[in-house]
C-alpha cells in the first residue's frame, strides 16, 4: 500500500548550519516553502530536494510524525511549549498569502496537523507547568512591582512573553508599527497595555530607565545603534533569540562582551525549564506515543474527525 504521505519531505536546520540565503535557494516555490523558529529551520517539499546540509531529513510518514512532535512542541527544547503551534498557524496563513496555489496542495496536511495537535495537546499536555516563554522569562526574571520593563520586537515571541510582564511599568518597541498596533490590540483583549515607543529616540531614554530589557528579536538581529551603551548598569537584559552555545554570532557576543553574567539567554530558560522536567516526563511520554499512533491513523486514510475552533477555521477558507 502506498503511503498517503509519500510524496511529504521535510528537512530539518540547527541554527547556524544554514544562511538564509541558502534556505531560500534550496527553496523550489511551485513545491516547498521554509519555515523559520528561532531553534530551527525547516523545509517542507512536496518533491525531492537535496539534504546534504541538513540536520535530519524526513520522508514520508515519518515526515508527517515529525511534524506532528513538532507542533505540539515535543521537538521543542522547552516540551510541549505552546509557541510553536502559533509559528505553524503563522506559517500556514503567510503561505496562503504569499503562494495560494502551493498553499492549496499543503491544505490537507495542515488541516491534519491542526487538529491532531489541538487533540494531542488537550489529551495530554495540558497543566504542564511553564511551558512557553513568557511563563518561563517571568520566573527567570521575577520581577518586582516597581521594575520598568522594556521590549524589543513585537513579534510572536513578544505575544507570549509581554502579558507576563503587562502590570508593570511595560514598554515596547518595534521597527514596524504595524506590529505594535497588533500586540496592543492582543494585550487589550486580556485587559493589558503598555507604552509604544515608535521612535528610536523613544526607546534610548527608556532603556535607560529600565530595569529589565527583553530582547524579543533573532539572535543575528542588528540592535539600532546607541541601544547597548543606553541599558542602565543595573538593567538584566534577557535575548529569547540565542543560546550561549550561539556566541560565534556576531551580535550576541558583543552583547555577552558588554553584559557579562548579566546577560540572560534562552540557555538560562531552558534551565528553568529542565528542573519542571520530571513533572513532564509522563505526559509527554503520552504525548509522543499519541503522535505515533494518529500519524499512523492519518497514513491508512482514516477519517478522524475533531471539531475546529472558528479560529482555525479561518487559516482554511
Amino acid at each position: 500500500m502506498s503511503s498517503v504521505f509519500s510524496n511529504l519531505t521535510i528537512l530539518e536546520f540547527r541554527p547556524g548550519e544554514i544562511s538564509p540565503e541558502a534556505l531560500d535557494a534550496l527553496v523550489q516555490p511551485e513545491s516547498g516553502f521554509a519555515l523559520v523558529t528561532c531553534q530551527r529551520s525547516l523545509l517542507l517539499s512536496l518533491d525531492p530536494v537535496s539534504q546534504s546540509k541538513a540536520s535530519r531529513a524526513f520522508h514520508g510518514f515519518e515526515a508527517y510524525n515529525y511534524f506532528l512532535r513538532f507542533a505540539c512542541g515535543l521537538e521543542s527544547k522547552i516540551q510541549g511549549e505552546t509557541d510553536v503551534f502559533g509559528q505553524v498557524k503563522i506559517a500556514f496563513k503567510k503561505l496562503q498569502q504569499d503562494n495560494p496555489d502551493l498553499a492549496d496542495q499543503f491544505r490537507g496536511f495542515f488541516s491534519c496537523w491542526l487538529e491532531d495537535t489541538k487533540e494531542i495537546r488537550a489529551q495530554f499536555l495540558q497543566n504542564v507547568g511553564g511551558n512557553n516563554y513568557g511563563a518561563l522569562a517571568r520566573r527567570l526574571l521575577n520581577p518586582k512591582a516597581t521594575d520598568s520593563v522594556v521590549i524589543l520586537g513585537a513579534g510572536l515571541v513578544s505575544k507570549t512573553v509581554a502579558p507576563y510582564f503587562a502590570e508593570l511599568q511595560l514598554k515596547v518597541w518595534n521597527r514596524s508599527p504595524e506590529r505594535l498596533i497588533d500586540l496592543a490590540h492582543q494585550l487589550k483583549r486580556k485587559g493589558n497595555k503598555f507604552q509604544a515607543l515608535s521612535t528610536i529616540e523613544a526607546l534610548i531614554e527608556a532603556l535607560t530607565q529600565a530595569s529589565i530589557v527583553i530582547l524579543a528579536t533573532p539572535v543575528d538581529a542588528k540592535l539600532p545603534a546607541g541601544v547597548t551603551a543606553a541599558i542602565s548598569n543595573d538593567a538584566r537584559v534577557l535575548h529569547l533569540g540565542g543560546q550561549l552555545d550561539q556566541l560565534h554570532c556576531n551580535e550576541l557576543q558583543s552583547l555577552a562582551s558588554v553584559f557579562g553574567s548579566r546577560l540572560l539567554t534562552l540557555s538560562d530558560l531552558f534551565e528553568i525549564d529542565r528542573e519542571q522536567a520530571q513533572i513532564r516526563q509522563k505526559q509527554v511520554r503520552q504525548a509522543l506515543d499519541a503522535c505515533h499512533q494518529r500519524s499512523l491513523l492519518r497514513n491508512l486514510a482514516r477519517s478522524i474527525h475533531i471539531a475546529h475552533g472558528w479560529e482555525d477555521l479561518a487559516l482554511f477558507y
